[in-house]
């Protein structure tokens, strides 16, 4: 081994809080394997002593859990230009960006604005796939980097299940080093490609948080377990300029082919991904890239689709041309075998903000009776589908009820309650609607979510109800309470089966103008 190739990172005496917390973290994930060496790069060359290349090899052939370091001379940023596949990894590495001199973390929460990160390393490929797991037994961490120019930048196990994994911590991946766009696409495929390894992208920790935007592809590609966390996937590092995703190959933001062991974001404002700005989907949850099958633990909570970090401005995702609106959208599910994909929830912060889409906010990519969501408490406004519609089943925009529910299709074509009158006094609502859905077209008992109006779409989720078997096709009146304070009137409601069926919205009762024109 040689000894530039061995030398450990020159770090100062006195290292920030941040970076002792990142230094602990490598360690602990080090530990366990046969051996725990460092490589370190010191210079931008394509190989020989000292490089990325000769480091990933030197690292493969020492085995164990061994970690890349990196103390290139210079102010930098420092570019390094591969012209061809880097080695694959074999082994358990980990590869820390942040150990380069004069490189700062993110340090904002997704709540506070986007990433102020500098990077200082910037790996630049040729069109082949960058850092690349090979082997069921393979695991990578990649941190504090900027890759553009591969095929897919990180790529995990393709071969089948195994104990492979990937970690994600602080990247760039898609733009340029400074977080802002590239001339053109800045990787043809995924930033992420998991196959079917576990992966762990970004985390509740601010220096944790990645950018992924600008690429081909996907921002994320997985076929297996994953928890997405923290991220901004389709903007810019201020969050608030879109570099979409999906440009090449008509995916965008995250496509997920698993129904089990997958978390993107979660009731933690830490854990808030903004998916937005991609073309034409902020998420896809596809079955045909996965085994399909039952729903397992399947989390989508606390992300902002559609809008910049704050919320309050739009950044689309879907398609400019409204002949194309019905292709994309907010969040897609296609596929399934009819267990319902739960969305959102009503615990504190785990409704996600589904909102200013260039298509529906969420949907089924068809009229197929396989595909199930179960949508809890999202605010799903102002999206631009077919006939503006912001929950889309059935055929692309507004499905009408029809009479006892008969007709089949995604979300069993659920219809939506009819409300026929409505009365707030203080805290209390008192509500009089019926569902025409007759208890062979629906699983009883349904629950009857009620939303406050925003332009027709979903607002803050007010209360539910439960419209029980023996109430089916009667009216039901009823009185609820209502958070203090809230303006119950106008509202709009969902009626959701047993089996997690969730309708369109029903129209906006009380409204006259849905675009607050008065």
């Amino acid at each position: 081994m040689s000894t530039k190739a061995a030398a450990t990172a020159q770090r100062p005496s006195a290292l920030p809080r941040w970076r002792l917390r990142a230094i602990a973290f490598v360690l602990v994930l080090a530990q366990g394997g046969a051996s725990a060496a460092v490589f370190t790069v010191v210079n931008v060359d394509d190989g020989g002593p000292g490089s990325l290349r000769q480091a990933i090899l030197d690292a493969d052939a020492a085995g164990g859990s061994n970690t890349i370091a990196f103390a290139i001379p210079g102010s930098g940023p420092h570019a390094i230009a591969v012209a061809s596949a880097l080695p694959a990894i074999t082994g358990s590495l980990i590869v820390d960006g942040y150990t380069q001199p004069g490189s700062v973390p993110t340090t904002h929460a997704p709540d506070q604005g986007g990433l102020d990160a500098q990077l200082m390393v910037e790996i630049v490929g040729n069109g082949s796939n960058g850092f690349a797991i090979e082997g069921s037994q393979a695991t990578l961490t990649v941190q504090g980097l900027a890759m553009h120019g591969f095929g897919d930048a990180i790529v995990g196990n393709g071969g089948g299940p195994g104990a492979s994994h990937l970690a994600l911590y602080g990247n760039f991946i898609g733009t340029q080093i400074d977080g802002s766009a590239l001339p053109g696409v800045g990787n043809s495929g995924s930033a992420v490609r998991c196959g079917f390894s576990s992966a762990q992208i970004g985390g509740t920790s601010p220096w944790q948080r990645n950018l992924l935007s600008g690429n081909g592809g996907a921002g994320v590609l997985t076929n297996g377990p994953v928890v997405i966390e923290g991220n901004l996937i389709g903007t810019d590092a201020g969050g608030t300029i879109p570099i979409p995703n999906g440009t090449a190959n008509n995916w965008g933001g995250i496509i997920v082919g698993s129904r089990t062991g997958v978390r993107i974001g979660g009731a933690d404002v830490a854990m808030r991904n903004v998916i937005s700005g991609n073309r034409p989907l902020g998420i896809g949850v596809w079955a045909s890239l996965g085994s399909g099958g039952p729903v397992g633990s399947f989390e989508i909570k606390g992300n902002f689709v559609g809008s910049d970090w704050s919320g309050q401005r739009p950044l689309p995702n879907g398609w400019a041309e409204p002949a194309s609106a019905q292709f994309g959208g907010g969040i897609q599910v296609q596929g399934g075998d009819g267990s319902a994909l739960v969305i959102g929830g009503f615990g504190d912060g785990e409704a996600n903000l589904v909102a200013f889409n260039t298509g529906a906010g969420i949907f089924a990519a068809g009229n197929n009776a396989g595909e199930a969501f179960d949508s809890r408490a999202n605010l799903v406004h102002h999206n631009r589908g077919v006939g503006r519609a912001n929950i889309d089943i059935g055929a692309p925009g507004p499905t009408p009820n029809d009479a006892g529910d008969a007709d089949t299709g995604s979300n069993a074509v659920q219809n939506a309650p009819e409300i026929i009158a409505a009365s707030q006094q203080g805290n209390e609502l008192t509500v009089t609607y019926r569902v025409d859905s007759t208890t062979t077209a629906s699983a009883y008992p349904l629950r009857i979510d009620i939303h406050a109006d925003v332009a027709g779409g979903a607002g803050a989720w007010l209360t539910q109800d439960s419209y029980p078997a023996q109430s089916a096709l009667q009216p039901r009146t009823i009185t609820l309470l209502v958070p203090v304070g809230a303006s119950a009137i106008p509202f709009v409601a969902t009626a959701t089966d047993a089996a997690g069926h969730t309708s369109e919205l029903s129209p906006a009762f009380d409204v006259i103008f849905e675009d607050g024109l008065e």
